[in-house]
C-alpha cells in the first residue's frame, strides 16, 4: 500500500473511530432526527472505507484462491523438447524425444517428432527413414501407430527420394496389414492416384 493510501485509511479510521465515539456519548439526548444524520454519517465514512480499502483486497484475495495454483507448474518432457526445437537446438530436442521415447514405448508421438525433426529442420531425409524404419521393425504397434509412421515414411520415399515403387510398396503393405481399416482404404485411393499419373 503506498503512503498516500496508508495516511487516508489511519484519517478515516480515526475519523469513524471519534464520529463512534461521538454519537454513543450523546444517543441519549439527541432526538430521533439527530440521531438519523449521525447513523447515516458513521455509515458513509464505514462505506468509503471499505469500497476504497477493503474490497480490492478481498476481490484480490477470492480471485488468489480461484484462480493461483497451489503449486508451481513444471515443464515436463514433451515441454522441453519443444522448447529446444523453438530454440533451434535439433541435436537437443531429438535428445529429449528419444527420452521420452524410452520412457513411453508404446507412444508414437515422439518417433513421429524425431522423423519430423530430421527431414524438416536438419533436411536428413536419411535418417528420418532410418528413425521410422527402426521403429516399426522393433515393435508390434497398435494399428492407427504403425499406420501413421508407414504413411509418414511413403510421403518421404515419394516426395524427398523421389521413389514411387518403394511409396507403393509401403502403401501396399497397409492395406495388406490393416485390411477393413480407413487406413487401408487411404493407401488404396492413394495407390490409385498414384496408378493414374502414371
Amino acid at each position: 500500500m503506498s503512503q498516500k493510501k496508508l495516511i487516508l485509511l489511519n484519517t478515516g479510521i480515526a475519523i469513524l473511530i471519534l464520529g463512534i465515539w461521538y454519537v454513543a456519548s450523546n444517543w441519549s439526548s439527541w432526538d430521533i432526527g439527530y440521531k438519523f444524520v449521525a447513523t447515516f454519517f458513521c455509515a458513509v465514512v464505514f462505506g468509503v472505507l471499505f469500497v476504497v480499502f477493503m474490497l480490492p483486497r478481498l476481490a484480490e484475495a477470492i480471485g488468489a484462491y480461484f484462480y493461483s495454483a497451489p503449486e508451481q507448474i513444471k515443464p515436463d518432457e514433451y515441454t522441453r523438447a519443444a522448447a529446444k526445437v523453438s530454440q533451434g537446438d535439433y541435436e537437443g530436442a531429438i535428445v529429449a524425444y528419444r527420452k521420452i521415447a524410452a520412457d513411453e514405448p508404446d507412444n508414437r508421438f515422439p518417433i513421429i517428432e524425431i522423423a519430423k525433426i530430421q527431414r524438416e529442420n536438419l533436411e536428413d531425409s536419411d535418417a528420418a527413414i532410418q528413425t521410422l524404419e527402426t521403429a516399426i521393425e522393433e515393435k508390434s504397434w497398435e494399428v492407427n501407430d504403425a499406420a501413421a509412421m508407414v504413411f509418414r515414411l511413403e510421403d518421404i520415399y515419394l516426395t524427398d527420394k523421389e521413389n514411387p515403387e518403394r511409396a507403393k510398396e509401403l502403401l501396399q503393405m497397409i492395406v495388406d496389414e490393416f485390411p477393413e481399416t480407413r487406413h487401408a482404404a487411404n493407401a488404396h485411393h492413394k495407390l490409385n492416384e498414384m496408378s493414374a499419373a502414371g
